[in-house]
């Protein structure tokens, strides 16, 4: 049975309230004041908390206050009541993490359409919660031990050999060994990092606040961040002599470790599904309150289908080009250009090359 907590310190008012909702088929409890209230909230965890804001002591404002701080209590619906009806009020309430306002005198109709669509919301976002579990829960589950089993293979069995063997292997050997097991580690390092990026964008999603604080994080001279993130990965490939920019310098709505991830993810998959020899192109320009980037280059390319099924774990054409993690590397820069209230833009055509667009608030 749902239970709802009444907390007011107007008897008759409190009677009605508590009447009301036990004859509609709540579990109801209730306290006089803001302390005992808050109490009540802590030890009971109701599944919603009907508070009046002026009571002597602690107001319902304070109340409030407290709960949103409380991790345990952060999410439980909370309807704020009261006599005034000033907007001030209610601006204090909804910065404060009100989920609704009643005003007095309370309509039995009101009350009870307001607490049905408060719990029905709360629902639909613990649902939403849950599979959003479920799916991490999955994923991990399905994709993480097959791409953990390749660079662990590389790097058990070459350390097997070298020590196995470490009397009979020449200088070549050796350094050619431990530089696949240097590799293999940063595969594993990269994987790691992806994978941990991946679980913190899926379980904050749905955490509004902080959403607005990811939101309202700046970049400065994005350009040259940009820049140097190309240069890194022209390097890591071999290919400084590919790479082609042409940036124009603006500051940008984000965090620079967040733009640094995503430009390191697509501008690596240009060169790595691209042949050397071939331009890997990387363009910003301002307009307004945009920053536009464009990534081109003449590789293998991707099908309309291949592009619509991009996800965290998809892999196009592992066995014909032997290359590992396009999917996931893909998926977590569009992912964070979405959530920064940006654009993400994919054209491609098989065996001529792909050209992603991202637009971010300047």
């Amino acid at each position: 049975m749902t239970h709802v907590l009444v907390i007011e310190d107007d008897t008759l008012v409190r009677d009605a309230l508590v009447m009301t909702l036990t004859e509609a088929g709540y579990q109801v409890s209730d306290t006089p004041n803001g302390l005992s209230g808050l109490d009540a909230i802590k030890s009971q965890q109701p599944d919603l908390v009907l508070c009046d804001i002026t009571m002597p002591g602690m107001s319902g404002f304070e109340v409030l206050r407290e709960t949103r701080k409380d991790p345990a209590t952060v999410d439980i619906p909370f309807i704020c009541v009261t006599g005034r009806v000033e907007q001030e009020d209610r601006r204090i309430g909804m910065n404060l993490g009100a989920d609704d306002y009643l005003t007095k005198p309370i309509t039995r109709e009101d009350l009870l359409s307001t607490i049905r669509y408060r719990l029905g919301q709360r629902a639909r976002e613990m649902q939403k919660h849950e599979m959003t579990i479920h799916k991490l829960r999955d994923n991990i589950i399905y994709a993480l031990p097959h791409e953990l089993r390749t660079p662990l293979t590389h790097i058990l069995g070459y350390a097997e050999i070298m020590k196995t063997s470490a009397d009979s292997l020449t200088i070549d050997e050796v350094e050619s060994m431990s530089g696949s097991i240097f590799r293999a580690g940063e595969r594993l390092h990269h994987l790691f990092e992806n994978y941990l990026v991946y679980a913190q964008l899926e379980m904050v999603t749905a955490d509004s606040e902080y959403m607005a604080r990811l939101r309202d994080e700046w970049t400065q001279d994005a350009a040259s961040i940009i820049a140097d993130s190309a240069r890194t990965c022209a390097r890591r490939h071999k290919r400084e002599a590919d790479l082609q920019l042409d940036l124009a310098k603006s500051d940008v709505r984000m965090a620079e470790y967040n733009l640094i991830k995503i430009c390191s993810e697509l501008i690596d998959n240009a060169f790595k599904f691209s042949k050397p020899g071939s331009p890997v192109q990387v363009m910003t320009i301002r307009e307004g309150d945009c920053y536009h980037v464009q990534i081109r280059d003449r590789g293998h390319g991707m099908s309309v289908e291949q592009i619509n099924s991009i996800g965290a774990y998809m892999q196009f054409d592992r066995a014909l080009y032997e290359q590992q993690g396009v999917g996931m590397g893909f998926y977590l820069a569009r992912r964070m250009v979405e959530l920064h209230n940006g654009t993400f833009d994919v054209y491609s055509h098989p065996g001529k090359g792909t050209v992603v667009t991202f637009t971010l608030p300047a």
